[in-house]
């Protein structure tokens, strides 16, 4: 049996499961943008009490999400919220500090270009590459294909740890080794290019915005879930 995951076999099943699970995803979608509502409501900078509500709020819908995908019986369960907790904190600090070790080494980078003669001639052809077209798409690209190793693949551990399986954070690369393209492939259509449609279908209506944004937060956790599924053979939900 093949473990190259199938990108259109991904949609197609996931598309099919939202169809067959409307009811429950409708609900869903309706807490989904009370949380986007919310978050309108108030400037998360100028009030940490609200802000803690609302990453608490969002934190519960993805966690309540997972286990109802997964048809567990309790929707909450404390060990496993609080070990989930960890986990994607976790992922998180990691993900974040490889940015910035990211960031570090460009500027390295350009530091010790700095001296050498031609700098002026490099920077010349950077400030007119970072200036084109070319430059957005090649980053936005370069972005993503980096978010796949440091986040979107890690946070496997995540609903591995929301279930009560093994949810180590290493072997998250194991489960899913020669398929690094293939999850970057669908990461991108689903977190890249989904929000410029959602701009594109409400650039004038923040209401309109926030229920497209909602219906497709549902679409994206219904197609990462079964990215997981793929790779950790879970048993099928209902």
């Amino acid at each position: 049996m093949s473990n190259r995951l199938p990108v259109f076999d991904v949609f197609r099943n996931s598309f099919r499961y939202m169809l067959e699970h409307y009811r429950i995803l409708s609900l869903f979608c309706i807490f989904s943008f009370l949380g986007i509502y919310m978050l309108g409501g108030f400037n998360l900078a100028d009030n940490l009490l609200g802000g803690a509500f609302y990453l608490l709020y969002t934190y519960l819908f993805y966690f309540i999400f997972v286990r109802v995908y997964f048809n567990r019986q309790k929707l909450f369960s404390k060990p496993e919220f609080i070990n989930a907790l960890v986990r994607i904190i976790t992922i998180s600090l990691l993900a974040f500090a490889s940015l910035m070790l990211l960031e570090t080494a460009v500027l390295f980078f350009l530091w010790l270009l700095n001296p050498l003669e031609i700098y002026p001639h490099i920077r010349e052809m950077w400030t007119n590459f970072i200036a084109s077209n070319t430059f957005r798409y090649a980053l936005y690209g370069g972005m993503f294909l980096f978010l796949t190793v440091i986040f979107y693949i890690p946070a496997l551990a995540w609903v591995s740890a929301v279930i009560g399986r093994n949810a180590s954070i290493t072997l998250t690369f194991f489960h899913t080794k020669d398929n690094y393209l293939r999850i970057f492939l669908i990461c991108f259509i689903v977190y890249g290019l989904l929000p410029f449609v959602i701009f594109m279908l409400s650039a004038n209506s923040w209401l309109l915005r926030a229920a497209f944004t909602a219906i497709f937060t549902v679409v994206q956790c219904v197609i990462y879930l079964h990215i997981y599924e793929f790779f950790y053979k879970v048993r099928k939900h209902k």
